[in-house]
């Protein structure tokens, strides 16, 4: 699967472009400073640790302590975002450093249960959440949506993953 969508009966596994993505990190005594900066840019509160929101600006994810993503972010934002001083943080633009794999349908949930060491039920994983683990001895994020979780992972990584999931999703297929 090199690059668009995969079907295995019950599961669907879409490999997108993020668009425009930018990482954005405080400094431990400046993160309630940067929290309210990236909110005044993308018109919604500043996420809190493992929570993704969407906005006008695309979706923030707070992925560590001290750092967001921005994915899918407009060309004024990211100028907003590259101007915050270097004092306060940093915001590096990571547009080509990151591929995004949607995974949705009815076996979508016991799919994701055999690729990574996280609790994918509703009540432990709901939309609107993010983690940071490991799939296959990869480093990926995972985060939930209504109907689907995207699995994040950087370019380099990107085809062995795909691999893992056309081989994983083949369970139901």
């Amino acid at each position: 699967m090199a690059d668009g969508s995969s079907v295995a009966q019950g599961v669907t596994i879409t490999r997108e472009d993020c668009g425009p993505f930018w990482q954005v990190t405080a400094w431990p005594d400046t993160l309630d400073a940067v929290a309210v900066r990236l909110g005044g840019i993308a018109g919604v509160q500043a996420p809190g640790p493992g929570a993704m929101v969407d906005s006008d600006i695309g979706q923030i994810a707070r992925i560590a302590p001290l750092v967001w993503w921005v994915v899918g972010t407009t060309a004024e934002a990211a100028r907003a975002l590259a101007d915050i001083a270097p004092e306060e943080g940093t915001a590096l633009d990571m547009t080509d450093n990151r591929v995004r794999f949607s995974v949705s349908g009815p076996y979508a949930r016991s799919m994701m249960m055999r690729l990574a060491p996280l609790d994918f039920r509703d009540r432990s994983f709901a939309s609107g959440t993010i983690a940071a683990t490991a799939a296959h001895h990869m480093s990926v994020q995972i985060a939930r949506r209504e109907e689907a979780w995207d699995i994040y992972i950087t370019a380099t990584f990107a085809d062995a993953l795909a691999e893992v999931l056309a081989e994983t999703a083949a369970q139901w297929g």
